[in-house]
Formats: C-alpha cells, sequence, structure tokens
C-alpha cells in the first residue's frame, strides 16, 4: 500500500470514532485538558501502529483498547495523588464508548456554555455529583435536603440544560446569535 493510499486508509478509519475517543477520554477523566492530551497521544500512537492493524477486525474496538491502555496508564501515574476509577468502570466506559456511534461533540461547546447560565447553588450540585461523583444520599446531606429533593433538583436541571441547549443550537443554526 503506498504511503497516500495508506494516509487515507486510516483517516478514513479514523475520522468516525474521534467522538467515541474523546466521549470515553473525558468520561474517564472528567478533564479537558486531559481529554486533549489524551486524544492527541492516542491517536498517534494509532497511526504509529496502523501497520500493525488487522484489516478484519473492527477499527473502533482497536482505537478504543488503545485508548483504554493509555487511560490505565494515566491512572497508574496518577494513582498517587488524586482519586481515579476503578478497572470494572473503566470496563464499563470502554463498552459504551464502543456502543456509541452517535455522540457528537459538537454538543459539548453548548453544553458548556448552558452551565455558565445556571444559578451557583445549580453548578455546585452538578459538580458535587459529576465531578466529585457524590451519591445523591452524600449530596443530600452536605446540602441538608431530602434526597428526594435533592434528585428532583438533578432532574430539573437536567431538562433545564437540555433545553437551553437544543434552544442554543436552534439559534445557532439559524445565524442568531
Amino acid at each position: 500500500m503506498g504511503n497516500d493510499q495508506h494516509h487515507e486508509t486510516f483517516e478514513r478509519l479514523f475520522l468516525p470514532v474521534q467522538t467515541a475517543l474523546r466521549g470515553y477520554f473525558f468520561a474517564a477523566t472528567r478533564d479537558w485538558a486531559a481529554t486533549d492530551d489524551l486524544f492527541q497521544e492516542v491517536a498517534t500512537a494509532l497511526w504509529r501502529k496502523f501497520g500493525e492493524f488487522d484489516a478484519s477486525r473492527s477499527f473502533r474496538s482497536w482505537a478504543l483498547g488503545m485508548a483504554r491502555l493509555q487511560v490505565l496508564k494515566r491512572r497508574q501515574t496518577l494513582a498517587r495523588s488524586r482519586l481515579v476509577f476503578s478497572d470494572d468502570l473503566m470496563d464499563a466506559l470502554a463498552t459504551v464508548a464502543a456502543d456509541e456511534t452517535h455522540v457528537e461533540d459538537w454538543r459539548l461547546p453548548h453544553l458548556a456554555a448552558c452551565m455558565k447560565k445556571i444559578p451557583t447553588a445549580d453548578q455546585d450540585l452538578m459538580a458535587m455529583r459529576f465531578e466529585q461523583e457524590h451519591s445523591l444520599a452524600e449530596i443530600s446531606v452536605k446540602v441538608r435536603k431530602s434526597e428526594a429533593a435533592v434528585g428532583m433538583a438533578m432532574m430539573r436541571i437536567r431538562r433545564w440544560l437540555r433545553d437551553c441547549m437544543i434552544k442554543t443550537m436552534a439559534m445557532e443554526k439559524a445565524g442568531i446569535t
């Protein structure tokens, strides 16, 4: 295979899995900078090892397997300094990322913009739940509300964020900023 054809084949296979890789990295790290770093490292490794890729296998599975190894390597490096996900959770994330075919990372900037619009108290609830990974029961103790009230608040916030994103994307599509 000529170098140009080799490059075109890689691009054709790699482009559709970029979003799944970024989604997996963000789910594993909850850190945009780490997501970008991991994505770059894995993209480079995939290109470097593309000659070893078995075309009879799924490129997506191969890429996500390499991604998982890179995340595990990073976790080992960070294990002494911060809380990390369990191997079981990492396997579950890899499975979800492998199954997800329509994750659209173009939605993420809209989510970030909408997150800035919610009240600080709601941002704090979301941070406790999704960044600090507290259970609803733990959050309810911290905010001195019932678990049901916290659950309802989280549902209300997610619904508002969804509506905000839909409105923002519709305005962008219409050319209104």
